[in-house]
């Protein structure tokens, strides 16, 4: 760092005096969390994920399904990197979500009474999350099942991803 800011001043000086460095200057890389999603097929249940600085949100949602009245997952994270702070309810009108381990997110979704379940897409849930420590991590799901409105069990793909802090 203090290389990068002491080169940083030698190239501002040597411009001002019209002269040219004889080192190149590194840019100067700013942290934050990346989130790279597998590529789901449909019909499927992935993530997707946006970060805002040390924060970061995930987004599980459907694809491709044709009446998934219901379903249950965990969702593993890795709780060395990553704190679970919230979540957001997505297209289901009844979910819970509870931290049942570091690093490990039960979640439960389902439509109430005789109504067709969801087809196309949707969200199903919104977790957020805050960056604890630097490193690289997996989401994945275990324990998954998912339902139609007739109480039979759809076969879907589930897709994780990979998470990547740099505080």
């Amino acid at each position: 760092m203090a290389a990068t800011v002491l080169s940083t001043v030698f190239l501002l000086a040597c411009e001002s005096e019209g002269g040219s460095p004889t080192a190149p200057v590194s840019p100067v890389m700013s942290g934050g969390v990346s989130f790279s999603p597998a590529s789901p097929n449909d019909p499927a249940i992935a993530l997707r994920g946006g970060a805002n600085g040390s924060a970061l949100e995930i987004e599980v949602y459907a694809v491709g399904v044709d009446d998934l009245y219901g379903l249950s997952f965990e969702l593993r994270f890795p709780a060395d990197l990553l704190r679970y702070e919230s979540h957001g309810q997505g297209v289901f009108p009844n979910m819970e979500v509870t931290e049942t381990a570091a690093g490990r997110l039960l979640v439960g979704a389902t439509h109430l009474g005789p109504v067709a379940g969801l087809s196309g897409g949707g969200a199903v849930v919104v977790v957020r999350f805050a960056a604890i420590a630097n490193g690289t991590g997996r989401f994945d799901f275990s324990g998954e099942e998912a339902f139609d409105s007739f109480g039979g069990r759809l076969s879907l793909n589930w897709h994780g991803g990979t998470v990547v802090v740099e505080l």
